[in-house]
């Protein structure tokens, strides 16, 4: 009877704890398995070691990445296992901020929800086991999304100060982490916090101190009286870059196709003795897909008075059409934060479908098809051996291989 009660009281903090367990096994379960360097761990798990052995590199993208990477070969050794070990943590807690960011904007239950469904993508999980830097990219814009709706509910300045400091990390990451700065704008006007009273801590909280936190990682890769020189040079090199390649890429995708999977990546594959191992990047399709239904959901929600709908459809955006003007090649994974905001709408509109009646069917069934999917595709997330037949039962399209 107790344990009825404490289940009854607990279930979901207890569900969030089982599915946060599986949900880090299944990143470090044999992550060190494939011995070598795949996709683009030949260049940023090659720039972690850089750091280490103080050789001079460039890189398109700011240094925290590749600095977190570092850390774990620091502490733990230079082996396959380490390369991935960070993402797989940073991975893991991904999905417990995006819980209490469902608890935030409604209940425990959206926060259960949101939970489950980053839990159960398969391009989280993916990016979770390897030595790249997009992950950590993603943990911190939803870990800075959620100190600010923290702010905006309690007006509290810590919360505001850890909003600044997420962000900076973001950006420190990959610079486009600082357009979580345009979704703080949108929650103040949604939200109708107080501009003028707290613009000063905007400026210092928002602006400055996340500047100065950008700038020091710099550290890393500059030093001397010419730093600020060479941060400057940097950045003018690295622009340069990214509105000037001009080289394709099998894999390159556009951005419009993301949410339709048109174009994932294989990460790696190799046929042995006949059997396929690859590791291939592509989402959860119901997941995606529900982008379909979602997007017109949230429209209809705004038009409803759902604030948050709002908030949530304009990260979506800001994350999304971004990337529309942008001419050098794109990949599958430049659209992993705006999937990161879909999520929410999906939760957020499941936990209200399944208050009408015959809601919580349909909640079943989504969450059903949700996990079968996840475990047909799980070989192709984990790289584990495919007779050749297998392995084509998952390629459902002519852009999936």
């Amino acid at each position: 009877m107790r344990l009825k009660v404490f289940w009854q009281k607990y279930w979901i903090e207890l569900t969030l704890a089982f599915i946060i367990s599986v949900s880090f096994f299944l990143r470090i379960w044999q992550l060190g398995k494939i011995g070598e360097k795949i996709f683009d761990e030949v260049y940023f798990v090659q720039f972690a070691q850089n750091y280490l052995s103080k050789t001079e590199f460039f890189d398109i993208h700011p240094p925290l990445g590749k600095l977190i990477i570092a850390l774990a070969l620091k502490l733990f050794g230079d082996t396959s296992f380490t390369w991935r070990i960070m993402p797989a943590i940073f991975g893991t807690l991904l999905i417990l901020v995006g819980y209490l960011i469902g608890k935030e904007i409604s209940s425990k239950r959206m926060g259960l929800l949101v939970s489950l469904i980053l839990a159960l993508d398969g391009m989280l999980l993916v990016y979770s086991r390897t030595g790249l830097i997009d992950i950590f990219l993603s943990f911190f814009i939803l870990l800075a999304f959620y100190f600010f709706l923290r702010f905006a509910r309690t007006q509290e300045i810590p919360w505001l100060i850890s909003a600044g400091v997420s962000m900076a990390l973001a950006a420190s990451v990959k610079y486009i982490g600082a357009l979580i700065l345009l979704i703080f704008i949108l929650i103040i006007i949604v939200r109708k916090i107080p501009l003028l009273k707290n613009l000063g801590y905007y400026l210092v909280f928002l602006i400055i101190l996340p500047a100065v936190i950008y700038l020091s990682f710099f550290l890393f890769n500059f030093h001397g009286n010419d730093f600020f020189a060479k941060v400057l040079e940097w950045h003018n090199q690295s622009f340069n870059y990214n509105f000037t390649l001009n080289d394709s890429h099998p894999y390159g995708s556009k951005w419009w196709g993301w949410f339709l999977l048109l174009r994932p990546i294989w990460l790696y594959f190799k046929d042995i003795d006949g059997k396929f191992i690859g590791v291939d990047g592509i989402g959860n399709p119901l997941a995606w897909w529900s982008s379909l239904a979602i997007i017109p959901l949230l429209i209809w929600g705004i038009s409803k008075g759902h604030k948050d709908n709002l908030i949530i459809l304009g990260g979506f955006l800001i994350f999304l059409l971004i990337w529309a003007p942008v001419k050098r090649v794109l990949f599958f994974y430049h659209a992993m934060p705006s999937f990161l905001f879909l999520s929410l709408g999906t939760a957020f509109w499941l936990e209200k479908l399944s208050k009408i009646h015959g809601g919580k069917y349909f909640l079943g069934f989504y969450l059903g098809v949700l996990v079968i999917l996840f475990i047909f595709f799980l070989p192709i997330w984990l790289g584990l051996p495919l007779e050749s037949s297998h392995f084509y039962w998952r390629i459902w399209f002519k852009g999936w291989i």
